[in-house]
């Protein structure tokens, strides 16, 4: 069993949701928001490199990273148009923390959002 954190797609709060492998999962976020989370596995996610994420990782400039406490991570990516977008990963318990699953975690969620955020820049 694990924790991932979920974007609700019509707030943009962050739900941490229980993950007992599902590929998909019904999340209900703090704001009684219903959605699907579709999961993709950590090991494929570094595989996946369509068009629009090609495009969108080449736009960074930098990529800043942070740990902000004995749980939590913070990425920041600042891309060559201005905009600078953070993601950011946590654990529920000190003792599951690991520095690399977390910036990758982060990271991940720092892409997801700068696909939202930045899609009218990836067509």
């Amino acid at each position: 069993m694990m924790f991932i954190d979920s974007i609700c797609p019509k707030c943009g709060e962050i739900n941490q949701v229980e993950h007992k492998g599902e590929k998909i999962l019904l999340v209900t976020c703090k704001n009684h928001h219903m959605y699907d989370h579709i999961v993709i596995p950590y090991s494929r996610t570094q595989m996946i490199k369509d068009e629009r994420r090609i495009k969108l990782e080449e736009m960074i400039v930098e990529k800043k990273f942070q740990r902000m406490s004995d749980k939590s991570t913070i990425c920041l990516l600042i891309f060559n148009n201005g905009y600078e977008i953070e993601g950011r990963s946590t654990v529920r318990d000190v003792a599951d923390f690991r520095t690399v699953i977390g910036k990758d975690k982060a990271y991940e969620q720092a892409l997801k959002r700068a696909m939202v955020a930045l899609g009218a820049f990836l067509v």
